[in-house]
């Protein structure tokens, strides 16, 4: 239960090796390579940052394509349902097996194929909106009965066709009076504006021209060759007809959709071939020779030795150490028993330790299960997701990461019910059960607690700092940073409980003055790294101003409390409207079950939400920031991750 242990290598290889090398590497999987650079000294003189080569650009294109097949044929898939899936589950393939379907899949064939029956869908799709724009354009001239071919050829006179607002008409028609030789047909109305037919004399165009302008006059040009109404319906007969090929294609496509699983696994070969070629960009190199840097875990620091020997012989140099404690570029994966396993996204979500720092989760992970199901308290929210996450782990072909999250939720469960059964609460009361703390008439016993806990929470993250401090070889820092807050904190906690609690009076003095000597001590060592003496002291008593920061951290502790009691109250609440739902008749016992079931619901889901984020706060806040500083790199590794497959290391 903790970070892996590092060991870091010095690799010299020749570089016609190298691709072999990269290959099997990715295979083995658990390497971290450190990137090099090139740097302004006569000892890199001779060496060279290795360039991708031009195969990334190909690799690349062909990742365009191969998703664009998946995207394609995605909507294809036949649909089985989220619980169906989750049973499933995704499926997995090793990475020689993945590598081996790729390359016995044709994909140049398959894509070029697909993509021909999806231009021949685009280019129909086109026309097909080609074609309703031309209907649009044509509808406000159904009534003309003109044939539109011959319309516009007239030697001696000239036809023009467009649109006038309605409100305009009329001041149209009056200006026309004039023009004796000139025609106005009023076609048709559409949306607040008239379509209007226009034939006059050469001799009178100019003027018209100036009234249609005058009288903001559109023109427009009927796009047909024949009559409207028999434009319309040829164009209604191709719509027709397209529809039909559409509907072959759309059934070549769906025919296809077997191929999808083939076009993931290509996917997924071309993304860690990438990946491969692409880790070259870590390396120097002379002429001749990488020169290679990174990581392995220690104990597969022999399998990675043995891998070499089988790819390289003897032609290679190889330097191997443990990694050095406080290198801050040491890659980091952590290593948990099954229940820590489960919280070791919420390390991650705030950040992953240093090397010479502790893996904080299996020591946050038993606060976080207690604080969670505290806030939570019901037994029967808690029984029901511990249910529902212990079956799906029983059920569910589940990833990784899947699995602990589920467990986290399930441990979140189990300490609900181990609350719920200490509040006596079943979903609010809606059983009466024994009650060991009474959520309603013990609010005081519940601060209290809830303030213990803090206390614990709070000392034992101390604790951890005072231990890293022996561990370092650094003792004194123990005491200075550690031991007389442990002093001043126990101490004003004692002076304040020692008369309430009925404490004899020497234990008041002992805690007296056992507070003013951690005081003291934080005031003299809390600036002991300022280099002037004004400053150690300011320093100094600025750390003893921290003491009021612990203050807060206490009462943060509160919503232990208060969470719990609000999720509890809201509970009592629905209860009590259902109890007088269910006084009314039939209707009001149908009513009343479906508001149980909804507003229960939904308090289970603020409850639990509420419980994540606030017990997070804790952890994160006033537990972290005692002890923990982190910042570590996550260990990065050659395979990657599929959102379509598991790809199983054959080396776990």
């Amino acid at each position: 239960m903790a970070i892996v242990d590092m060991s870091k290598f010095h690799l010299m290889s020749f570089g016609y090796d190298r691709d072999l090398l990269l290959r099997d590497l990715q295979r083995f999987d658990y390497v971290h390579f450190d990137d090099l650079q090139v740097e302004d000294d006569e000892a890199y003189a001779a060496l060279n940052e290795v360039e991708v080569p031009e195969s990334i650009t190909e690799i690349n294109e062909e990742l365009a394509r191969a998703n664009w097949a998946i995207d394609t044929l995605s909507p294809y898939k036949v649909k089985l349902g989220m619980i169906t899936e989750m049973k499933l589950g995704q499926k997995s393939l090793t990475l020689d097996q993945l590598n081996n379907r790729a390359q016995e899949f044709d994909f140049d064939h398959s894509f070029e194929e697909l993509k021909g029956i999806s231009d021949q869908k685009t280019a129909l799709l086109q026309e097909k909106t080609n074609l309703e724009s031309q209907l649009d354009e044509l509808s406000p001239w159904t009534k003309l009965s003109l044939p539109v071919n011959d319309l516009y050829g007239f030697d001696k006179v000239k036809a023009m066709t467009g649109f006038i607002a309605d409100k305009y008409v009329a001041n149209l028609e009056k200006d026309l009076i004039d023009l004796k030789e000139t025609y106005l047909e009023k076609v048709d109305s559409v949306d607040g504006n008239s379509y209007v037919l226009l034939i006059t004399t050469n001799e009178e165009y100019d003027e018209l021209a100036e009234i249609l302008r005058k009288n903001a006059f559109t023109q427009t040009r009927i796009n047909a060759k024949s009559s409207v109404k028999d434009e319309i319906s040829d164009n209604a007969i191709r719509q027709e007809k397209i529809d039909s090929e559409l509907k072959v294609l759309e059934d070549k496509i769906e025919s296809r959709a077997y191929l999808l699983e083939n076009f993931e696994i290509y996917h997924d070969y071309l993304d860690n071939k990438k990946t491969q070629i692409a880790a070259s960009e870590n390396f120097l190199s002379t002429s001749k020779v990488d020169i290679i840097e990174g990581y392995v875990p220690t104990k597969k620091e022999e399998e990675f030795k043995n891998l070499l020997t089988k790819v390289l012989g003897e032609d290679y140099y190889l330097e191997i150490n443990p990694a050095d404690r406080d290198d801050a570029n040491v890659p980091i994966i952590l290593e948990n028993n099954a229940f820590a396993e489960a919280y070791e996204n919420t390390t991650a979500m705030y950040s992953l330790p240093k090397y010479n720092e502790i893996d904080p989760t299996p020591l946050l992970a038993p606060f976080y299960a207690f604080f969670s199901g505290m806030m939570v308290g019901d037994l029967g929210y808690g029984l029901l997701l511990f249910i529902i996450t212990f079956i799906g782990l029983k059920a569910f072909n589940l990833k990784k990461s899947q699995r602990n999250f589920f467990k986290f939720l399930m441990y979140m469960g189990f300490f609900a019910i181990v609350w719920g059964l200490i509040y006596g609460s079943f979903f609010g009361g809606v059983i009466e059960m024994p009650k060991l703390i009474n959520q309603e008439t013990d609010s005081m016993t519940l601060i209290i607690i809830s303030l213990i806990f803090g206390a614990v929470h709070i000392f034992f993250a101390l604790g951890i700092q005072a231990y890293m401090d022996f561990r370092d070889g650094k003792p004194l820092d123990a005491l200075f940073d550690v031991g007389f807050w442990y002093m001043i904190l126990i101490g004003l906690v004692l002076m304040i409980a020692a008369g309430p609690l009925g404490l004899p009076a020497i234990v008041g003095e002992i805690s007296k003055w056992a507070a003013i000597i951690g005081a003291i001590g934080i005031v003299v060592t809390g600036g002991r790294e300022a280099p002037s003496m004004g400053g150690k002291i300011a320093g100094g008593i600025y750390s003893l101003y921290g003491v009021t920061s612990y203050i807060g951290d206490f009462v943060s502790y509160l919503r232990l409390m208060a969470l719990g009691l609000s999720g509890g109250f809201i509970a009592v609440a629905v209860n009590l409207i259902v109890k007088m739902l269910f006084g009314a008749g039939i209707a009001g016992i149908a009513g009343g079950i479906v508001l149980f079931v909804a507003m229960q619901a939904f308090n289970m889901f603020l409850s639990y939400l509420s419980a994540y984020v606030h017990t997070a706060r804790l952890t994160y806040v006033e537990m972290f920031n005692k002890f923990y500083e982190g910042g570590g790199k996550p260990f990065r590794k050659m395979i990657k991750e599929s959102k379509f497959f598991n790809i199983i290391n054959e080396n776990e």
